[in-house]
Protein backbone atom coordinates (compact mmCIF):
# COMPACT_ATOMS: atom_id res chain seq x y z
CA UNK A 1 0.00 0.00 0.00
CA UNK A 2 1.18 3.65 -1.05
CA UNK A 3 0.12 6.00 1.80
CA UNK A 4 1.64 9.40 1.62
CA UNK A 5 0.03 12.68 2.29
CA UNK A 6 0.26 16.03 -0.38
CA UNK A 7 -1.11 18.87 1.62
CA UNK A 8 -1.96 22.12 0.30
CA UNK A 9 -2.84 24.98 2.63
CA UNK A 10 -2.58 28.55 1.43
CA UNK A 11 -4.54 31.58 1.91
CA UNK A 12 -6.47 31.00 -0.96
CA UNK A 13 -7.03 27.30 -1.29
CA UNK A 14 -6.96 24.03 1.03
CA UNK A 15 -6.95 20.14 0.05
CA UNK A 16 -5.63 17.09 1.27
CA UNK A 17 -4.63 13.83 -0.80
CA UNK A 18 -4.32 10.67 0.89
CA UNK A 19 -3.53 7.76 -1.22
CA UNK A 20 -4.09 3.87 -0.89
CA UNK A 21 -3.85 0.97 -3.03
CA UNK A 22 -8.10 1.52 -3.96
CA UNK A 23 -8.97 4.71 -2.72
CA UNK A 24 -7.71 8.25 -2.89
CA UNK A 25 -8.71 10.11 0.16
CA UNK A 26 -9.40 14.13 0.02
CA UNK A 27 -10.43 16.45 2.49
CA UNK A 28 -11.29 20.04 0.80
CA UNK A 29 -12.18 23.14 2.55
CA UNK A 30 -15.18 24.94 1.70
CA UNK A 31 -13.49 28.28 3.85
CA UNK A 32 -14.35 29.82 6.98
CA UNK A 33 -17.48 31.67 7.92
CA UNK A 34 -17.76 34.00 11.10
CA UNK A 35 -20.81 33.34 13.43
CA UNK A 36 -22.15 35.63 16.48
CA UNK A 37 -21.59 34.15 19.68
CA UNK A 38 -25.20 34.54 20.30
CA UNK A 39 -25.40 31.15 18.29
CA UNK A 40 -23.80 29.47 20.69
CA UNK A 41 -24.81 28.13 24.50
CA UNK A 42 -28.41 29.57 24.42
CA UNK A 43 -29.46 30.61 28.21
CA UNK A 44 -25.99 30.92 29.31
CA UNK A 45 -24.56 34.14 30.28
CA UNK A 46 -22.13 35.01 27.54
CA UNK A 47 -20.04 35.97 31.07
CA UNK A 48 -19.51 32.42 31.15
CA UNK A 49 -19.22 31.30 27.66
CA UNK A 50 -16.13 34.52 27.42
CA UNK A 51 -14.59 32.83 30.08
CA UNK A 52 -14.84 29.05 28.79
CA UNK A 53 -13.21 30.24 25.89
CA UNK A 54 -10.71 32.20 27.58
CA UNK A 55 -9.39 29.26 28.94
CA UNK A 56 -8.07 28.66 25.54
CA UNK A 57 -6.89 31.86 24.98
CA UNK A 58 -9.75 32.57 22.39
CA UNK A 59 -10.81 36.15 23.35
CA UNK A 60 -12.78 36.87 20.23
CA UNK A 61 -16.18 37.42 20.83
CA UNK A 62 -17.01 35.43 17.58
CA UNK A 63 -17.05 31.70 16.82
CA UNK A 64 -15.21 31.09 13.12
CA UNK A 65 -16.41 27.77 11.70
CA UNK A 66 -14.63 25.73 9.00
CA UNK A 67 -16.16 23.53 6.66
CA UNK A 68 -14.04 20.13 5.90
CA UNK A 69 -15.46 18.21 3.03
CA UNK A 70 -14.34 14.75 2.18
CA UNK A 71 -14.10 12.87 -0.93
CA UNK A 72 -13.27 9.38 -1.58
CA UNK A 73 -12.17 8.63 -4.54
CA UNK A 74 -12.26 4.83 -5.74
CA UNK A 75 -11.51 2.82 -9.34
CA UNK A 76 -15.85 3.28 -10.21
CA UNK A 77 -16.43 6.32 -8.15
CA UNK A 78 -15.91 9.97 -6.90
CA UNK A 79 -18.23 10.35 -3.42
CA UNK A 80 -18.21 13.53 -1.97
CA UNK A 81 -19.56 14.20 2.00
CA UNK A 82 -21.85 17.23 2.30
CA UNK A 83 -21.50 20.35 -1.08
CA UNK A 84 -20.42 23.05 1.22
CA UNK A 85 -22.26 27.13 1.24
CA UNK A 86 -22.39 27.52 -2.70
CA UNK A 87 -22.20 31.25 -2.55
CA UNK A 88 -24.74 32.50 -0.23
CA UNK A 89 -22.80 32.23 2.86
CA UNK A 90 -20.72 35.74 1.96
CA UNK A 91 -17.03 36.36 2.68
CA UNK A 92 -15.01 33.38 3.93
CA UNK A 93 -16.66 30.52 2.15
CA UNK A 94 -17.45 28.80 -1.01
CA UNK A 95 -14.70 27.93 -1.85
CA UNK A 96 -15.28 24.25 -2.55
CA UNK A 97 -15.58 24.07 -6.50
CA UNK A 98 -12.18 26.37 -6.77
CA UNK A 99 -10.27 24.31 -4.31
CA UNK A 100 -11.48 20.58 -6.27
CA UNK A 101 -10.34 22.22 -9.07
CA UNK A 102 -7.04 23.11 -7.59
CA UNK A 103 -7.18 19.23 -6.31
CA UNK A 104 -7.50 18.72 -9.68
CA UNK A 105 -11.01 17.60 -9.78
CA UNK A 106 -13.29 18.77 -12.46
CA UNK A 107 -17.62 18.95 -10.75
CA UNK A 108 -18.77 16.85 -13.69
CA UNK A 109 -16.57 13.89 -12.48
CA UNK A 110 -18.54 13.35 -9.02
CA UNK A 111 -20.63 10.38 -9.44
CA UNK A 112 -22.48 10.39 -5.69
CA UNK A 113 -22.97 13.39 -3.16
CA UNK A 114 -24.08 11.83 0.31
CA UNK A 115 -25.72 14.48 2.85
CA UNK A 116 -24.99 14.35 6.16
CA UNK A 117 -28.12 16.75 6.95
CA UNK A 118 -29.88 19.39 4.84
CA UNK A 119 -28.59 22.82 6.53
CA UNK A 120 -28.06 25.05 4.29
CA UNK A 121 -23.72 24.96 4.78
CA UNK A 122 -24.39 21.58 3.75
CA UNK A 123 -26.14 21.49 0.66
CA UNK A 124 -26.35 25.13 -0.76
CA UNK A 125 -23.15 24.65 -2.65
CA UNK A 126 -25.13 21.67 -5.03
CA UNK A 127 -26.95 24.28 -6.71
CA UNK A 128 -25.64 27.95 -8.87
CA UNK A 129 -26.99 30.76 -10.47
CA UNK A 130 -30.44 30.36 -12.30
CA UNK A 131 -30.75 26.94 -10.69
CA UNK A 132 -27.95 25.20 -12.36
CA UNK A 133 -26.71 22.15 -10.77
CA UNK A 134 -23.09 22.78 -10.09
CA UNK A 135 -22.43 18.74 -9.94
CA UNK A 136 -24.40 17.98 -12.79
CA UNK A 137 -23.67 13.91 -12.66
CA UNK A 138 -23.86 13.17 -9.58
CA UNK A 139 -26.70 10.93 -7.07
CA UNK A 140 -27.57 13.04 -4.38
CA UNK A 141 -28.36 10.89 -1.23
CA UNK A 142 -30.40 12.19 1.77
CA UNK A 143 -31.52 9.95 4.55
CA UNK A 144 -35.62 9.50 4.58
CA UNK A 145 -35.94 11.38 7.68
CA UNK A 146 -34.49 13.53 7.01
CA UNK A 147 -36.14 14.34 3.70
CA UNK A 148 -39.62 13.73 5.11
CA UNK A 149 -39.05 16.26 7.71
CA UNK A 150 -38.24 19.38 5.77
CA UNK A 151 -40.96 18.30 3.24
CA UNK A 152 -43.49 18.38 6.24
CA UNK A 153 -45.84 21.34 6.65
CA UNK A 154 -46.18 20.11 10.04
CA UNK A 155 -42.43 19.73 11.09
CA UNK A 156 -41.85 20.15 14.68
CA UNK A 157 -39.35 22.96 15.67
CA UNK A 158 -40.44 23.64 19.32
CA UNK A 159 -37.74 21.55 20.45
CA UNK A 160 -35.31 24.24 19.54
CA UNK A 161 -33.68 27.28 20.79
CA UNK A 162 -34.14 29.41 17.49
CA UNK A 163 -37.90 31.02 16.98
CA UNK A 164 -40.08 28.99 15.42
CA UNK A 165 -40.60 31.72 12.54
CA UNK A 166 -37.37 31.72 11.39
CA UNK A 167 -37.23 27.53 11.10
CA UNK A 168 -40.26 27.78 9.50
CA UNK A 169 -38.53 30.43 6.40
CA UNK A 170 -35.53 28.24 6.64
CA UNK A 171 -37.34 25.41 5.90
CA UNK A 172 -39.40 26.66 2.87
CA UNK A 173 -35.37 27.61 1.32
CA UNK A 174 -34.56 23.85 2.09
CA UNK A 175 -37.96 22.46 0.58
CA UNK A 176 -37.24 24.60 -2.67
CA UNK A 177 -33.83 23.34 -3.10
CA UNK A 178 -34.72 19.86 -3.05
CA UNK A 179 -37.51 20.57 -5.41
CA UNK A 180 -34.84 21.84 -7.53
CA UNK A 181 -33.03 18.87 -7.07
CA UNK A 182 -36.13 16.25 -7.06
CA UNK A 183 -34.72 14.66 -10.62
CA UNK A 184 -31.53 13.79 -8.19
CA UNK A 185 -32.15 12.91 -4.97
CA UNK A 186 -31.85 8.99 -3.63
CA UNK A 187 -33.49 8.52 -0.22
CA UNK A 188 -31.68 6.03 2.07
CA UNK A 189 -31.96 4.05 5.43
CA UNK A 190 -28.86 1.71 5.91
CA UNK A 191 -25.73 1.02 3.63
CA UNK A 192 -25.03 3.00 0.96
CA UNK A 193 -20.92 2.03 -0.07
CA UNK A 194 -18.81 -0.87 1.09
CA UNK A 195 -16.22 1.83 2.16
CA UNK A 196 -19.77 4.41 3.91
CA UNK A 197 -22.19 3.24 6.74
CA UNK A 198 -24.29 5.62 7.89
CA UNK A 199 -24.89 5.96 11.45
CA UNK A 200 -28.51 7.68 12.33
CA UNK A 201 -27.82 10.58 14.72
CA UNK A 202 -31.06 12.37 15.40
CA UNK A 203 -31.12 15.70 17.22
CA UNK A 204 -28.74 18.78 15.11
CA UNK A 205 -31.91 17.42 12.59
CA UNK A 206 -34.11 14.53 12.56
CA UNK A 207 -32.26 13.07 9.82
CA UNK A 208 -28.94 14.09 10.80
CA UNK A 209 -26.85 10.94 10.26
CA UNK A 210 -22.63 10.16 11.16
CA UNK A 211 -20.94 8.22 9.26
CA UNK A 212 -18.29 5.09 9.68
CA UNK A 213 -15.75 5.29 6.49
CA UNK A 214 -13.69 1.98 6.27
CA UNK A 215 -10.94 1.87 3.73
CA UNK A 216 -9.36 -0.92 3.10
CA UNK A 217 -7.31 -1.49 7.07
CA UNK A 218 -8.26 2.53 7.55
CA UNK A 219 -11.27 3.26 9.68
CA UNK A 220 -12.99 6.49 11.06
CA UNK A 221 -16.00 8.09 11.82
CA UNK A 222 -17.49 11.03 10.25
CA UNK A 223 -19.08 12.95 12.87
CA UNK A 224 -21.00 15.41 10.74
CA UNK A 225 -22.44 18.57 12.98
CA UNK A 226 -22.45 16.86 16.32
CA UNK A 227 -19.75 19.28 17.45
CA UNK A 228 -19.29 22.91 16.04
CA UNK A 229 -16.31 23.76 18.03
CA UNK A 230 -13.50 21.90 19.78
CA UNK A 231 -13.70 23.64 23.03
CA UNK A 232 -17.34 24.98 24.07
CA UNK A 233 -19.01 22.05 22.87
CA UNK A 234 -16.22 19.25 24.28
CA UNK A 235 -16.46 20.66 27.40
CA UNK A 236 -20.20 21.28 28.32
CA UNK A 237 -22.28 19.36 25.60
CA UNK A 238 -25.51 20.63 26.96
CA UNK A 239 -24.69 24.10 25.80
CA UNK A 240 -25.48 23.21 22.71
CA UNK A 241 -26.43 25.78 19.72
CA UNK A 242 -29.39 27.52 17.79
CA UNK A 243 -29.24 25.25 15.22
CA UNK A 244 -29.97 21.91 16.35
CA UNK A 245 -33.71 21.48 15.39
CA UNK A 246 -34.29 19.64 19.09
CA UNK A 247 -31.99 20.78 21.15
CA UNK A 248 -32.15 18.31 23.93
CA UNK A 249 -31.55 15.74 22.14
CA UNK A 250 -28.82 17.06 20.19
CA UNK A 251 -27.17 17.30 23.64
CA UNK A 252 -27.68 13.90 24.44
CA UNK A 253 -26.03 12.77 20.91
CA UNK A 254 -23.08 14.69 21.53
CA UNK A 255 -22.47 13.19 25.19
CA UNK A 256 -23.18 10.32 23.63
CA UNK A 257 -20.22 10.33 21.13
CA UNK A 258 -17.86 11.81 23.54
CA UNK A 259 -18.05 9.03 25.35
CA UNK A 260 -18.12 6.48 22.80
CA UNK A 261 -15.19 7.47 20.83
CA UNK A 262 -12.96 8.71 24.47
CA UNK A 263 -13.46 5.23 25.52
CA UNK A 264 -12.84 3.14 21.83
CA UNK A 265 -9.99 5.68 20.91
CA UNK A 266 -12.17 5.53 17.44
CA UNK A 267 -9.85 8.82 15.05
CA UNK A 268 -13.24 10.61 14.04
CA UNK A 269 -13.85 13.65 11.41
CA UNK A 270 -15.48 17.05 12.22
CA UNK A 271 -17.39 18.89 9.77
CA UNK A 272 -16.71 22.20 11.43
CA UNK A 273 -13.23 21.01 13.42
CA UNK A 274 -10.29 22.64 12.81
CA UNK A 275 -8.39 21.94 9.51
CA UNK A 276 -7.95 19.23 7.74
CA UNK A 277 -10.93 18.20 10.58
CA UNK A 278 -9.15 14.76 11.85
CA UNK A 279 -8.18 13.63 15.50
CA UNK A 280 -9.61 12.53 18.61
CA UNK A 281 -11.91 12.84 22.05
CA UNK A 282 -9.65 12.75 25.34
CA UNK A 283 -11.25 12.79 28.82
CA UNK A 284 -9.53 14.23 31.55
CA UNK A 285 -11.06 14.74 34.71
CA UNK A 286 -14.42 14.01 33.50
CA UNK A 287 -14.01 16.55 31.08
CA UNK A 288 -13.92 16.12 26.91
CA UNK A 289 -11.06 17.62 24.97
CA UNK A 290 -10.45 17.54 20.95
CA UNK A 291 -6.92 16.22 19.78
CA UNK A 292 -6.24 17.51 16.94
CA UNK A 293 -4.25 15.32 13.96
CA UNK A 294 -2.60 17.84 11.42
CA UNK A 295 -2.36 15.82 9.06
CA UNK A 296 -4.39 12.83 8.42
CA UNK A 297 -1.90 9.71 9.34
CA UNK A 298 -2.78 6.43 7.74
CA UNK A 299 -1.58 2.97 8.94
CA UNK A 300 0.86 1.29 7.35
Amino acid sequence: MNNNVDPISTSDSKFTRTHFSDFDLLVISDGEVQYDNSCFAPGVSRISLQQARAKHNILSPHFKLTHNILLIISKNSVVMIDAGNGDKAGPGAGKLVANLKIAGIEPYELTDIVLTHAHPDHIYGLIGNNDQLIFPNAKIHIHQKEFDFWQDDDADFSKSKSPASSLKELQQEIKSMLTILRDKLYLFNDTLFDFLQPIHAPGHTPGHCMFAVTLGKEAFIHMADIFHDEIVLFARPDWGTVFDVNFDLAANARQAVLEEYAQSGQKVFGYHLPWPGFGYINKVDKVYEWVQEQLYNPKD
